[in-house]
């Protein structure tokens, strides 16, 4: 069925050309020579005019709830398969494998999916797309460091994981990791008995990685809720209560910092 659309507004445009003409006949807003039967025939057509006039406006704001409502449930079909697809990224790489097959599928599953994010239009599901977006760069985070006896904190997985190696925790030369990765060269006899074996390809696909690494940074248009965040402006001395330590901690650290193992006041 074709759009009626147009129709209707042409239809609300002559409702109004032929009210506002009755209404003019019948309280004389036009020449004197208009006979009063033209001005009796003028209360039919006001009626008649208004009726087109509120069934064509009735009609335009149900097509456009319609349309409204076909987007929301559209959006909410691609919020859902947004956050499915993440949890199967997140899945393929949670466990530190470097499997070159599941690097491969997660950020091809990535990049499909953050492309859901250009046909979302309502905003509140645009949001939780983006919460989500927010949650599966924090696990991936996890998922793809290390933590060290060395370091407090977390730390980047060492380059010799990309190669594919399963030693790569233990091995220290790249060149070494490189060598391991590699699929010596054998000969086969081709005979119809026997499949020739599929090449072993250990080294990460270097898009795959590209493409991961690039959505675990921010974006540079992120609009971060922390800067939104006011300091405290109140006396921790006169604190009590859960947050007691934490505002001490802030007081402290406002007004101190620690330059090579020594404690320097600010300002």
């Amino acid at each position: 069925m074709k759009d009626q659309q147009p129709l209707v507004i042409a239809l609300i445009t002559i409702a109004c050309a032929t009210l506002i003409t009755a209404i003019s006949n019948l309280f004389g807003f036009i020449p004197e020579f208009v006979i009063a039967q033209e001005k009796m025939i003028a209360l039919p057509a006001i009626a008649i005019s208004s009726g087109v006039l509120i069934a064509s406006i009735t009609y335009l704001r149900d097509k456009t709830y319609q349309a409204t409502d076909r987007k929301r449930k559209s959006d909410e079909i691609y919020l859902k398969l947004a956050r499915d697809s993440f949890d199967e990224v997140y899945e393929l790489l949670k466990d530190k494998n470097n499997d070159r097959i599941s690097w491969v599928r997660a950020s091809r599953l990535l990049l499909q999916t953050l492309a859901l994010k250009n046909d979302i239009k309502t905003p509140d599901i645009l949001k939780a797309f983006i919460i989500a977006e927010e949650r599966l760069r924090t696990e991936l985070y996890r998922s793809l460091s290390v933590k060290s006896s060395r370091h407090s904190n977390r730390q980047p997985l060492p380059p010799q994981f990309f190669y594919g190696i399963e030693d790569w925790e233990t091995e220290n030369s790249l060149d070494e990791a490189a060598i391991k990765a590699s699929d010596k060269i054998k000969a086969h006899r081709v005979v119809i008995d026997n499949n020739i074996p599929e090449s072993n390809l250990k080294p990460l696909s270097k898009k795959t990685v590209i493409a991961i690494y690039d959505f675990l940074k921010f974006p540079e248009d992120y609009d971060d809720p922390l800067s939104e965040v006011n300091d405290w402006t109140d006396n921790w001395e006169d604190t009590h209560g859960l947050d007691q330590g934490a505002k001490r901690y802030v007081a402290h650290i406002s007004e101190n910092y620690v330059v090579n193992g020594k404690l320097h006041k600010r300002g």
